[in-house]
């Protein structure tokens, strides 16, 4: 449009990078299953006709989030088996697992791999009270490592709300519907066997497929998989305060002054009530320019279907819902699409959503001098999350935004040292606070486009030494002996708490 400046050339323009990191192929799908009528009795069929021994992978997906009820009754089967030593890759776990925690002590699981972990379960693996391995890798690091090979998952539990006899199944419909089954999608494209656990089986075809039957070896009627009430909760929440207010009317002005808002803008914005509490202001200003944007990602809330619904954005790209207002669009609105969580974040995928982001706003536990920034444990050193897509979509949006205030739960948010690195400064461009804001050092074209906004450009220190004041100084000595390891979005060990 006429008079906003032309985008910014982006973070790469003029920088030495280090070389790529060599990337395993990808795999090819799983064999197709075979046809007919898939239901099984209960999980003793399930467990007996697909064989599951000590030391295999079982995966789980957490649609439901706080709701999930699926994995515990699963590891009770294989408990009263006598099985040990396996891995527990569910994509996310929350408070709801401390149910799981005898199973850990018990030595039935051994091993953790999951993008978030917080809860009771956290605080026992952070205890050591898990014998073997905990990570914690992105959802792209995730979707690669299954995609590739390096996560072999030998069952993949899938909980829907409405599946039908020949194994398609979906998260959008039924009485538990929890929006578009993205993160199990790659599970069950790649797993040695696929088992629905559907609240409701219909006989009729489905209105629409998440999961094709050609991937699902098995389905089980299962009663209650998952409580839609347990979706909206915590960082799922946005925030409408005098300080969020701020933040999102500030972000507006560097998404404008960097030249990204503009016709055909792409947006995605993370969990964290700050980042979810500017989408409507950007959507109004947007409203005020007479502009319209290309595609709204990540996981979705009722504040993005509003921006869709008043024909501020041409579609939304969902993984997630987050909210009941976004089941409910995912279910009506044929604009609201599904995405795998490979087609979200993979490295491996050719042309990840997340590469194709304009804008993407972050939230954060610390973020430091180095724009490093920590999404996984508190000030106190516990663990409270995990990388989710946070650097999945740092890296690849044109413009990524941390959003927060300089203090959060009696503690500062800009400190000197995050006390766990889970998305690299080099892929943070901006810090916006209640308080001013901040442009990374190796963003000079950025830095010369914002000023002359209306909240002061500060230096990070600046901001470091504000978030400080009137707070106690908490050592940062955590011992280097952490049991859990940050997984890098590309393979590699990145961090450890």
């Amino acid at each position: 449009m006429q008079g906003l400046p032309a985008p910014l050339p982006g973070r790469l323009a003029g920088i030495a990078l280090p070389a790529p990191v060599p990337l395993p192929a990808a795999r090819p799908p799983r064999a197709p299953a075979p046809e007919g009528d898939k239901r099984v009795v209960d999980l003793t069929q399930v467990l007996d006709r697909f064989g599951l021994r000590d030391g295999q992978v079982i995966s789980f997906h957490h649609h439901y989030r706080n709701g999930e009820r699926v994995i515990e009754p699963v590891l009770r089967a294989a408990q009263s088996r006598g099985l040990r030593g396996l891995t527990l890759a569910a994509s996310s776990l929350f408070p709801c697992h401390a149910e799981l925690i005898p199973f850990i002590e018990d030595g039935t699981v051994t091993h953790i791999v999951t993008d978030y972990m917080r809860g009771p379960l956290a605080d026992a693996v952070q205890a050591g009270r898990l014998a073997g391995k905990a990570v914690l890798q992105s959802h792209g690091a995730r979707a690669r490592a299954i995609g590739s090979g390096a996560l072999m998952v030998d069952i993949a539990f899938v909980a829907a709300p409405l599946a039908h006899p020949c194994g398609d199944a979906t998260g959008r419909g039924g009485r538990l519907a929890c929006g578009p089954l993205g993160y199990p999608a790659v599970d069950a494209a790649h797993a040695r066997a696929t088992v629905v656990l559907a609240d409701e089986i219909a006989t009729d075809p489905l209105p629409l497929v998440d999961i094709p039957g050609h991937h699902v070896d098995a389905v089980l009627a299962f009663r209650d998989p998952g409580a839609p009430e347990g979706i909206s909760s915590g960082s799922t929440l946005p925030l409408d305060t005098p300080a969020a207010r701020s933040i999102g009317a500030l972000t507006a002005q560097v998404i404008a002054a960097a030249g990204l808002m503009r016709n055909g803008m792409s947006l995605q914005s993370g969990a964290g009530g700050y980042s979810l509490g500017a989408v409507p202001i950007i959507g109004k200003a947007m409203a005020d320019a007479g502009l319209r944007g290309g595609f709204l990602s990540g996981g979705i809330t009722g504040a993005h279907v509003a921006l869709l619904e008043a024909g501020l954005f041409d579609e939304i790209l969902d993984v997630q819902c987050f909210d009941a207002a976004a089941v409910a669009s995912s279910m009506r609105n044929p604009m609201h699409r599904m995405m795998t969580a490979a087609e979200y974040a993979s490295p491996l995928h050719p042309a990840a959503v997340v590469e194709r982001l304009d804008v993407m706003l972050l939230g954060a536990v610390e973020v430091d001098h180095a724009f490093n920034v920590n999404v996984a444990a508190s000030a106190d050193g516990r663990i409270l999350g995990g990388p989710g897509g946070h650097p999945d979509t740092a890296q690849g949006a044109k413009l990524s935004i941390v959003t927060t205030t300089l203090q959060g739960g009696g503690h500062p948010k800009i400190v000197p040292q995050v006390r766990c690195v889970t998305t690299e400064g080099c892929d943070v461009d901006v810090i916006v606070t209640d308080q001013g804001f901040a442009v990374n050092p190796r963003r000079q074209d950025l830095r010369d486009a914002l000023h002359g906004l209306s909240a002061q450009m500060l230096a990070v220190e600046d901001l470091a030494r504000m978030a400080a004041e009137g707070l106690p100084h908490l050592p940062h000595g955590m011992s280097r002996a952490g049991h859990i390891i940050v997984e890098h979005r590309l393979g590699h060990r990145l961090d450890i708490i």
